[in-house]
């Protein structure tokens, strides 16, 4: 089993596409598809399943991929061990961040990571699930480390380094019933129409348990994966939202309300899976993380 098979597998779980693969690995994708083959029959089970429509993972390659990344980093570190000191970093680096996320200037961040380490290939993957989606992929190798709503010690399959913790208010429109109250609680709230987070963000995981621990019902009136847009559908009198009182603007007619009777908070973080060591190419992004953290009006 040699490197070039492990690392074209690797691109190709991490695609899940055998032409983007090819484009990274500046291959045809013939050659990317016979190289996961002999893979395949060396070890004697099947890695991919591969459809017209999608590539997915079998079983086995799920449990496979995490053992390759860790294999490549072993060869990576063996190769830093005896190069000279100014060598330049090399190797491929899949990062997971969020729509809206704000708290930090991932762009920035990229451009930095960039100039200094030209010789690492990087990606930027955006979650459709969120925080979910993410925390899934880092714990299955896929992503070597993701921005995403997670807790210290919540999860000991993750290395979790917050960065931001968000108070959660009350957001009603101007003129709301409501307006004028100094606080509410969320039993106020529960028969009113909800501007809210697809099932499965963090946002939307903690609104719920809340509602459900006070055995409160409440209506969702519209789903809007982008959380930074919610004070707009709140300001047009559509609905009223739980949202962290940083996205309160000036420029909107939309008032935040402090929560009595329940504390909702969540934590922007930096997580990478435990158990196995995060590449060099992870800990160098890592340290860059702090210089672009943002901790004025942003989400």
């Amino acid at each position: 089993m040699d490197e070039r098979k492990l690392q074209t597998f690797v691109t190709v779980a991490e695609e899940l596409h055998f032409t983007r693969a090819a484009q990274r690995l500046y291959a045809t994708q013939s050659t990317v598809s016979a190289t996961v083959r002999a893979l395949e029959q060396e070890l004697g089970a099947a890695l991919l399943t591969r459809t017209t429509r999608a590539v997915t993972l079998t079983d086995a390659g799920r449990a496979f991929l995490p053992e390759a990344k860790a294999a490549l980093e072993a060869l990576d570190r063996a190769r830093a061990s005896v190069e000279p000191p100014d060598s330049e970093l090399r190797g491929s680096l899949a990062l997971g961040s969020l729509s809206s996320l704000q708290t930090v200037d991932v762009a920035a961040l990229a451009g930095d990571f960039r100039r200094r380490y030209p010789q690492v290939q990087s990606r930027i993957d955006i979650s459709p699930r969120g925080s979910v989606g993410h925390v899934d992929r880092v714990k299955a190798g896929s992503l070597d480390l993701a921005f995403a709503v997670a807790e210290v010690g919540a999860d000991p399959a993750l290395v979790v380094q917050p960065l931001r913790t968000f108070t959660l208010a009350a957001f009603v429109p101007e003129g709301h019933p409501l307006a004028d109250r100094e606080a509410v609680g969320l039993a106020d709230l529960a028969g009113e129409p909800f501007i809210e987070m697809p099932v499965g963000f963090a946002q939307r995981t903690i609104v719920d348990a809340a509602f459900a621990d006070q055995q409160l019902q409440r209506w969702i009136s519209v789903e809007v994966p982008d959380l930074s847009t919610i004070p707009q559908y709140v300001a047009h009198g559509v609905g009223v939202a739980l949202l962290p009182t940083a996205l309160a603007g000036a420029d909107l007619p939309v008032r935040a309300l402090p929560l009595t009777g329940a504390a909702l908070r969540w934590t922007l973080s930096v997580v990478t899976a435990a158990g196995r060591p995060p590449s060099r190419a992870a800990d160098a992004f890592l340290q860059l993380v702090p210089a672009h953290v943002r901790f004025g009006p942003h989400l």
